[in-house]
């Protein structure tokens, strides 16, 4: 715009002297002094319109400058904005690297915490392991110091083993008033034996029937009589009288037992008709090869009589089947015979089903040692 109002205001000044030409050229017939004043006012006059032009061109050029200026004025706020935010950036940025950096810092402590940890740690489990295979060396040490004792305990158990040697205790024609007392002494010093019951025992003293179960004792059965003439009259009155002592003896304990032994032994009164009733119907009998003679009032110290068959027994044979009675004469030496018992490596043994029966050879029974004849 300021250009084109230039060019309008010299064609315009243009115009003018041609025009001033054109009339000069009019009035050329005038005289020259009226020509010179015209001339002078036509100088004056332009000199006028140069300097109005020049006057237009800087107020022309001053605004162009002003609005220059007004326009580096605009632009140099903006920019001064450019730069506060370029400022305000870099300040967030230095901000943000700063908090990155104590991020990195925290992070850095953290680990070296944590390294630090881990070291205690380390430490704590050397020291954990140190003491844990300290206490193993000693506990190793221990084991091989104890060792050769539970070796020397193993090596005398297998030596006592080979020296043990089995007995069994049978007690006959109970229950009585004395079975509790025979039942406490074989507990305490913790031994069983076998007992052969009466059915009128059983039924006078089902308690002491019931304990001698239950302490894992062996039960058999002696018949009903105990009477010779009664029990041997005939083969069925033999296996009537141990069929009812059977059922007596299973309602009170719920045990059914088929170990028998007959009053007075198998030898001379059980014939062969009896034997064959007897198997026949499951009955196994049972006689001994040690007899205490503990029911004969004059022997009051059948322990001894008991050592000695032991020492002369052939244990090859077969091992010793001790007879003893259910009475309070019996009760009062049992201990010592236990005792000896022990002392010898004897290891007591109850008779059951499993067992092979045992009867008597004819010798045996044919010439007893003391000629008594055994209940």
């Amino acid at each position: 715009m300021k250009k084109i109002k230039v060019i309008v205001f010299s064609i315009l000044a243009i115009l003018l002297v041609l025009v001033m030409a054109e009339k000069n050229r009019i009035l050329s017939s005038d005289t020259a002094p009226k020509q010179m004043e015209e001339d002078t006012m036509t100088s004056k006059q332009d000199e006028v319109q140069i300097k109005g032009n020049n006057n237009v061109e800087n107020t022309t050029e001053n605004k162009s400058a002003e609005n220059t200026k007004e326009d580096n004025e605009d632009v140099k706020p903006t920019e001064e904005n450019q730069n506060e935010t370029t400022t305000e950036e870099k300040q967030d940025e230095k901000v943000t690297e700063d908090k990155q950096e104590e991020q990195t810092t925290d992070k850095q402590n953290e680990k070296t915490t944590e390294n630090k940890q881990d070291e205690n740690v380390t430490e704590e489990n050397q020291e954990e392991k140190t003491t844990k295979d300290t206490k193993d060396e000693k506990v190793t040490e221990d084991k091989a110091v104890e060792k050769p004792t539970e070796e020397n305990k193993s090596n005398n158990a297998t030596e006592n083993k080979k020296n043990e040697k089995t007995v069994y205790l049978t007690f006959d024609d109970g229950p009585t008033a004395s079975t509790l007392e025979i039942l406490d002494i074989l507990d305490k010093y913790k031994v069983k034996a076998t007992f052969f019951m009466l059915e009128p025992g059983m039924k006078a003293f089902p308690d002491a029937v019931k304990r001698t179960v239950k302490d894992g004792h062996g039960v058999g059965l002696h018949g009903v009589t105990h009477d010779v003439s009664k029990f041997y009259q005939s083969p069925e009155s033999a296996l009537k009288e141990m069929q009812t002592a059977q059922e007596t003896l299973l309602s009170i304990t719920g045990v059914k037992t088929n170990l028998i032994r007959t009053p007075y032994g198998s030898i001379p009164y059980l014939t062969d008709s009896f034997r064959k009733v007897l198997s026949d119907n499951k009955f196994m009998l049972w006689d001994w090869n040690v007899d205490s003679d503990d029911w004969s009032a004059s022997n009051k110290n059948y322990v001894q009589d008991v050592i000695d068959q032991l020492k002369t027994l052939d244990p090859s044979k077969h091992a010793p089947i001790i007879l003893m009675h259910d009475r309070s004469g019996t009760v009062e030496q049992l201990p010592d015979l236990l005792n000896y018992l022990q002392k010898n490596n004897y290891q007591t043994e109850i008779i059951d089903n499993e067992l092979e029966s045992y009867s008597f050879e004819c010798h045996d029974r044919c010439y007893p040692h003391n000629g008594s004849k055994a209940q």
